[in-house]
Parts: structure tokens; C-alpha cells; sequence
């Protein structure tokens, strides 16, 4: 189901306490699973204006876009959620924070991520957990219009049967927010009780961070069967095109007298 987003509602709750919390939360998880990236090009689709851990990756170029809707978010470019304005293969890690979360068609979102990666590249997705203490909460607000209670959830098995699809190999699945957007003692106590329970996977996560790679199939070349044709009768012999190979020229003419 598509969803609508306005952007006095976006930045009234990224400027909020909860938002921040989250944001501050997910930039530690981000600056470690970008640490050991290479490249030219990082693309950064998500919620933070100012995602400054990516002053930290080893990429030599971080960009920013953002939808239509996001106005004043300092982007470098605006993007529709199935039409990105960049060509096919020219980005080696998309970052997508929340990206699918606040899309009206995330499956052809990550269609676009896919088709502007460069073979062997990465996207990293950060999405909500639909099975949740969020999910419980975002049930009990279903007929509200603000956020982060109308986000479209895409579950992590869900995204991984997508990417699996799109000829990718998911490298790693990372429960993290667990206890975000409730509160325990204090505003520290609360990120380091988060802290401490990323990546554990036996107490309910309200969101993950999922790690996939682009992956090439090989292609093995189909080579000629010398046993079905014999050239001294004068016929064709069949013959494989191997890539980058010119097919050999054959003299089939039968001897004259």
C-alpha cells in the first residue's frame, strides 16, 4: 500500500527527541558496517539531513538524494522512488536508511538501487521491524498521519527473498533498536541499553541493518563437439562464439579436378 508523506509532517518528527535518538543510534552501526567499503561513489538515500558518518567511509565520493517531498534536506539531488537520476553501474555502495520504510513502492526502489550498482557492489538497508514492540505500537496507530507510525515495513525475510531476486547475496543481518521508541531511566541509559543489545537476536529487534552484495553470474562457454561434423565432408562444422573470440574462418569448398 502506498503511502503520502508531507514535508511539514517529515520534519516535524525528524526534529523531534525520538528521531534523534534513533538517528544517533543508527550513525554508530552505519560507521561500522561502511568502515571496510572501498570505491569512488557512495549514494545516501535516508532520513538524516546530515549523515556525518559518512565523512568517515573510505569511499572517495558521498552523495546525497532525497524524494520530492523532503524539501530542504540539503540534498544533492532529488530521486522518484522508481526513477533514480543516475546511470547503470555507476554507484559501488547504496546506503538506504529508512529509504524503503518511507517509499510508496519499495520493491521498485530496490529495483533502482540494484540497477545502479556497479557488479559486486553494496547496499546497505536499514529498515523497521514489522514484528515488533514498533509494529505492536504502529497497529495502535493506524488510522494517524504522522510519522514514524505510517511507514511501509518490509520485513528482513521479505528484503532478503527481494535481493535474492535481484541476483543479490545477503552478508549480514543485524537486529539493532531494540528497545527504541520506549524509554528506560534516562535518555543514556535507553541508547546504552540499544548499544549493548545490537545484534542479539533473542530479544525483538524494531529494526535491522541488512548488508547484500551484487553478485555476476558466471557464464561458461559452450565449446564445439569435433564428433558431430567432419569438415573433409565438405559441411559446416559447429561452432561456439566465446566472448571476446572471433569464430575461425573455415574453408568448407570441396576440391575441384
Amino acid at each position: 500500500m502506498g503511502i503520502r508523506i508531507k514535508s511539514e509532517v517529515y520534519q516535524q518528527w525528524i526534529e523531534s527527541g525520538s528521531a534523534r535518538r534513533l538517528l544517533s543510534l543508527e550513525a554508530g552501526w552505519l560507521r561500522e558496517a561502511l568502515a571496510d567499503f572501498h570505491g569512488h561513489h557512495l549514494l545516501y538515500a535516508g532520513i538524516d539531513n546530515t549523515p556525518r558518518f559518512l565523512k568517515r567511509t573510505r569511499l572517495r565520493h558521498c552523495f546525497r538524494m532525497a524524494p520530492g517531498w523532503a524539501r530542504d534536506s540539503g540534498c544533492d539531488a532529488r530521486m522518484q522512488d522508481d526513477a533514480w537520476p543516475l546511470a547503470d553501474e555507476s554507484v559501488d555502495v547504496v546506503v538506504l536508511q529508512h529509504g524503503l520504510d518511507l517509499s510508496a513502492r519499495p520493491h521498485q526502489m530496490m529495483r533502482e538501487a540494484a540497477r545502479v550498482l556497479v557488479p559486486s557492489g553494496y547496499v546497505v538497508v536499514v529498515g523497521f521491524s514489522p514484528m515488533s514492540v514498533f509494529g505492536l505500537l504502529r497497529r495502535g496507530f493506524t488510522l494517524s498521519s504522522r510519522l514514524p507510525w505510517v511507514v511501509n515495513c518490509v520485513s528482513a525475510p521479505r528484503l532478503s527473498d527481494w535481493l535474492t531476486l535481484l541476483d543479490f547475496r545477503v552478508e549480514s543481518v543485524t537486529p539493532v533498536a531494540h528497545l527504541w521508541p520506549l524509554r528506560l531511566l534516562s535518555e543514556g541509559a535507553s541508547r546504552r541499553f540499544d548499544r549493548v543489545l545490537a545484534g542479539h537476536s533473542w530479544v525483538p529487534a524494531n529494526a535491522y541493518i541488512m548488508v547484500a552484495r551484487k553478485t555476476v553470474a558466471g557464464v561458461t562457454p559452450i565449446q564445439p563437439r569435433r564428433w558431430l561434423m567432419n569438415p573433409g565432408f565438405g559441411m559446416a562444422v559447429p561452432a561456439a562464439r566465446v566472448a571476446g573470440d572471433t569464430l575461425p574462418t573455415i574453408n568448407n569448398q570441396l576440391p575441384t579436378d
